[in-house]
Protein backbone atom coordinates (compact mmCIF):
# COMPACT_ATOMS: atom_id res chain seq x y z
CA UNK A 1 0.00 0.00 0.00
CA UNK A 2 1.18 3.57 -0.68
CA UNK A 3 2.44 5.28 1.62
CA UNK A 4 -0.03 8.40 3.65
CA UNK A 5 2.13 11.18 1.58
CA UNK A 6 1.93 9.43 -1.82
CA UNK A 7 -2.21 9.95 -1.81
CA UNK A 8 -3.50 13.52 -3.24
CA UNK A 9 -6.66 14.81 -2.31
CA UNK A 10 -8.23 15.64 -5.76
CA UNK A 11 -11.50 17.72 -5.77
CA UNK A 12 -14.20 17.25 -9.20
CA UNK A 13 -16.58 19.71 -9.02
CA UNK A 14 -19.60 20.38 -11.66
CA UNK A 15 -19.89 16.80 -13.18
CA UNK A 16 -22.41 14.41 -14.67
CA UNK A 17 -21.71 11.13 -12.87
CA UNK A 18 -22.14 7.88 -14.73
CA UNK A 19 -22.39 4.13 -13.85
CA UNK A 20 -22.58 4.75 -10.06
CA UNK A 21 -22.42 1.93 -8.09
CA UNK A 22 -22.76 3.18 -4.80
CA UNK A 23 -25.14 2.06 -2.50
CA UNK A 24 -23.74 -1.22 -2.02
CA UNK A 25 -20.90 -3.64 -3.52
CA UNK A 26 -20.67 -4.54 -6.83
CA UNK A 27 -18.87 -6.65 -9.35
CA UNK A 28 -18.32 -7.49 -12.79
CA UNK A 29 -19.35 -10.93 -13.73
CA UNK A 30 -17.71 -11.87 -16.85
CA UNK A 31 -19.62 -14.98 -17.19
CA UNK A 32 -23.12 -12.64 -18.01
CA UNK A 33 -20.88 -9.81 -18.96
CA UNK A 34 -22.77 -7.27 -16.97
CA UNK A 35 -22.08 -5.72 -13.78
CA UNK A 36 -23.94 -7.17 -10.61
CA UNK A 37 -24.69 -6.42 -6.95
CA UNK A 38 -23.01 -8.30 -5.13
CA UNK A 39 -21.71 -9.42 -1.31
CA UNK A 40 -18.57 -7.47 0.21
CA UNK A 41 -16.55 -10.33 0.31
CA UNK A 42 -16.97 -11.49 -3.26
CA UNK A 43 -14.04 -11.41 -5.44
CA UNK A 44 -13.55 -8.48 -6.89
CA UNK A 45 -16.45 -6.87 -5.31
CA UNK A 46 -16.53 -2.40 -4.57
CA UNK A 47 -18.26 0.55 -5.40
CA UNK A 48 -17.25 2.72 -8.14
CA UNK A 49 -18.52 5.93 -10.01
CA UNK A 50 -17.29 7.85 -13.88
CA UNK A 51 -17.14 11.05 -15.00
CA UNK A 52 -16.81 13.58 -17.94
CA UNK A 53 -14.05 15.91 -18.81
CA UNK A 54 -13.88 18.70 -21.37
CA UNK A 55 -10.47 17.32 -23.14
CA UNK A 56 -8.97 20.55 -21.88
CA UNK A 57 -9.79 20.17 -18.61
CA UNK A 58 -9.11 16.61 -18.17
CA UNK A 59 -5.78 17.46 -19.66
CA UNK A 60 -4.98 19.74 -16.98
CA UNK A 61 -6.05 16.85 -14.06
CA UNK A 62 -3.81 14.76 -16.18
CA UNK A 63 -0.87 17.15 -15.93
CA UNK A 64 -1.46 17.53 -12.20
CA UNK A 65 -1.62 13.49 -11.91
CA UNK A 66 1.19 12.96 -14.02
CA UNK A 67 3.10 15.59 -12.01
CA UNK A 68 2.29 13.53 -8.22
CA UNK A 69 3.18 10.23 -9.54
CA UNK A 70 6.61 11.82 -10.55
CA UNK A 71 7.19 12.87 -7.45
CA UNK A 72 6.48 10.16 -5.51
CA UNK A 73 8.98 8.48 -7.99
CA UNK A 74 11.71 10.38 -6.06
CA UNK A 75 10.64 8.71 -2.93
CA UNK A 76 10.46 5.28 -4.13
CA UNK A 77 13.11 4.29 -6.68
CA UNK A 78 10.58 1.25 -7.67
CA UNK A 79 7.93 2.88 -9.13
CA UNK A 80 8.16 2.69 -13.48
CA UNK A 81 7.65 5.36 -15.69
CA UNK A 82 4.35 6.89 -15.42
CA UNK A 83 2.09 4.79 -18.15
CA UNK A 84 -1.00 5.69 -17.62
CA UNK A 85 -4.22 7.11 -15.43
CA UNK A 86 -5.84 3.76 -14.66
CA UNK A 87 -9.76 4.35 -15.29
CA UNK A 88 -9.09 6.96 -17.62
CA UNK A 89 -10.33 6.63 -21.37
CA UNK A 90 -10.55 9.27 -23.92
CA UNK A 91 -13.18 9.83 -26.51
CA UNK A 92 -12.19 12.18 -29.40
CA UNK A 93 -15.48 12.06 -31.24
CA UNK A 94 -17.03 13.71 -28.18
CA UNK A 95 -14.07 15.80 -26.73
CA UNK A 96 -14.33 13.97 -23.64
CA UNK A 97 -12.34 12.34 -21.62
CA UNK A 98 -13.60 9.99 -18.83
CA UNK A 99 -12.18 8.89 -15.55
CA UNK A 100 -13.41 6.29 -13.30
CA UNK A 101 -12.50 6.19 -9.42
CA UNK A 102 -13.12 3.04 -7.38
CA UNK A 103 -13.17 1.69 -3.08
CA UNK A 104 -12.68 -2.07 -2.68
CA UNK A 105 -15.57 -3.65 -0.30
CA UNK A 106 -12.50 -6.10 1.50
CA UNK A 107 -9.32 -4.71 2.68
CA UNK A 108 -6.16 -7.39 2.39
CA UNK A 109 -6.87 -8.13 5.72
CA UNK A 110 -10.05 -9.77 4.77
CA UNK A 111 -12.15 -6.86 6.88
CA UNK A 112 -15.13 -4.97 5.24
CA UNK A 113 -13.79 -1.57 3.71
CA UNK A 114 -16.17 1.86 5.24
CA UNK A 115 -18.50 2.69 1.83
CA UNK A 116 -17.94 6.06 0.35
CA UNK A 117 -19.31 9.20 1.91
CA UNK A 118 -22.22 9.74 -0.28
CA UNK A 119 -24.01 13.06 0.53
CA UNK A 120 -26.30 15.51 -0.71
CA UNK A 121 -26.41 19.13 -1.55
CA UNK A 122 -26.67 19.99 2.08
CA UNK A 123 -23.94 17.65 2.78
CA UNK A 124 -26.80 15.29 4.59
CA UNK A 125 -26.17 11.73 4.01
CA UNK A 126 -28.18 10.60 1.03
CA UNK A 127 -31.08 8.78 1.67
CA UNK A 128 -31.55 6.77 -1.32
CA UNK A 129 -27.77 6.25 -3.04
CA UNK A 130 -28.95 3.91 -5.85
CA UNK A 131 -28.64 6.75 -7.77
CA UNK A 132 -28.49 6.74 -12.04
CA UNK A 133 -26.38 7.87 -14.61
CA UNK A 134 -26.79 11.79 -15.20
CA UNK A 135 -27.14 12.39 -11.97
CA UNK A 136 -25.04 15.56 -11.52
CA UNK A 137 -22.44 16.62 -7.90
CA UNK A 138 -19.28 16.93 -6.77
CA UNK A 139 -16.17 14.39 -6.07
CA UNK A 140 -13.15 13.87 -3.60
CA UNK A 141 -10.84 10.94 -5.03
CA UNK A 142 -7.63 10.50 -3.55
CA UNK A 143 -4.87 9.80 -6.54
CA UNK A 144 -2.19 7.31 -5.35
CA UNK A 145 1.00 5.47 -7.46
CA UNK A 146 0.28 1.85 -8.20
CA UNK A 147 1.67 -0.49 -10.69
CA UNK A 148 -0.76 -3.23 -12.70
CA UNK A 149 0.02 -6.85 -12.86
CA UNK A 150 2.03 -6.23 -16.36
CA UNK A 151 4.53 -3.72 -13.87
CA UNK A 152 2.97 -0.46 -15.84
CA UNK A 153 3.40 2.36 -13.48
CA UNK A 154 0.54 4.74 -13.21
CA UNK A 155 -2.16 6.86 -11.09
CA UNK A 156 -5.45 5.07 -9.31
CA UNK A 157 -7.88 7.05 -8.81
CA UNK A 158 -9.61 6.02 -5.13
CA UNK A 159 -12.93 6.70 -4.37
CA UNK A 160 -13.45 8.57 -1.14
CA UNK A 161 -16.85 11.24 -0.75
CA UNK A 162 -19.36 12.17 -3.23
CA UNK A 163 -22.03 14.87 -3.26
CA UNK A 164 -24.87 13.92 -5.07
CA UNK A 165 -26.82 17.89 -6.50
CA UNK A 166 -28.89 16.51 -8.75
CA UNK A 167 -29.73 12.83 -8.26
CA UNK A 168 -31.29 10.90 -10.90
CA UNK A 169 -33.29 7.36 -9.78
CA UNK A 170 -35.33 4.84 -12.72
CA UNK A 171 -37.49 2.08 -12.26
CA UNK A 172 -40.96 2.20 -11.12
CA UNK A 173 -41.85 1.07 -14.72
CA UNK A 174 -40.85 3.98 -16.75
CA UNK A 175 -37.90 2.96 -18.20
CA UNK A 176 -39.33 3.79 -21.65
CA UNK A 177 -39.59 7.36 -21.25
CA UNK A 178 -36.03 9.81 -21.63
CA UNK A 179 -35.64 12.63 -19.46
CA UNK A 180 -36.39 15.44 -21.24
CA UNK A 181 -35.37 18.72 -20.09
CA UNK A 182 -37.71 21.56 -19.93
CA UNK A 183 -38.08 24.59 -22.69
CA UNK A 184 -35.43 27.32 -22.23
CA UNK A 185 -36.57 30.84 -21.66
CA UNK A 186 -37.09 32.71 -24.75
CA UNK A 187 -33.97 35.41 -25.02
CA UNK A 188 -32.94 37.57 -27.71
CA UNK A 189 -30.90 35.99 -29.83
CA UNK A 190 -27.30 37.46 -30.01
CA UNK A 191 -24.67 37.83 -32.80
CA UNK A 192 -22.39 35.85 -31.13
CA UNK A 193 -23.69 32.63 -29.47
CA UNK A 194 -20.47 32.58 -26.76
CA UNK A 195 -20.58 35.92 -25.80
CA UNK A 196 -21.54 34.93 -22.10
CA UNK A 197 -19.04 32.22 -22.23
CA UNK A 198 -15.70 33.25 -20.39
CA UNK A 199 -12.94 33.24 -22.67
CA UNK A 200 -10.47 31.77 -20.10
CA UNK A 201 -7.90 28.48 -20.51
CA UNK A 202 -9.33 25.74 -17.68
CA UNK A 203 -6.17 26.22 -14.98
CA UNK A 204 -4.15 23.31 -13.74
CA UNK A 205 -6.24 22.03 -10.74
CA UNK A 206 -4.63 23.60 -7.40
CA UNK A 207 -2.65 20.63 -5.75
CA UNK A 208 -4.73 19.77 -2.42
CA UNK A 209 -2.77 19.24 0.77
CA UNK A 210 -2.08 16.11 1.06
CA UNK A 211 -4.77 14.40 2.82
CA UNK A 212 -4.27 11.71 6.04
CA UNK A 213 -5.06 8.43 4.64
CA UNK A 214 -7.87 6.59 6.28
CA UNK A 215 -6.66 2.56 7.27
CA UNK A 216 -9.28 1.32 4.55
CA UNK A 217 -7.76 3.24 2.07
CA UNK A 218 -7.23 -0.05 -0.25
CA UNK A 219 -7.35 -0.56 -3.75
CA UNK A 220 -5.28 -2.18 -6.65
Amino acid sequence: MAANNDFLSVLVKDVTLFWPRLDQPYRYNAQEKKTEACAPGVQGAGYSIAWDCPTAEAKALYSALRAHYNDCRTRNSKLPEMSQVFGMKKDDATGTVRFTAKKRAMSNAGTPNKAPVVIDANKAELANKAIWSNSTGNLRVLAFPTTDPDGKGGISLLLDAVQVVEAVYGGDGLDDFEIVAAPAATTAASADPFADVADDTPAAPKPATNTAVPADAEWV
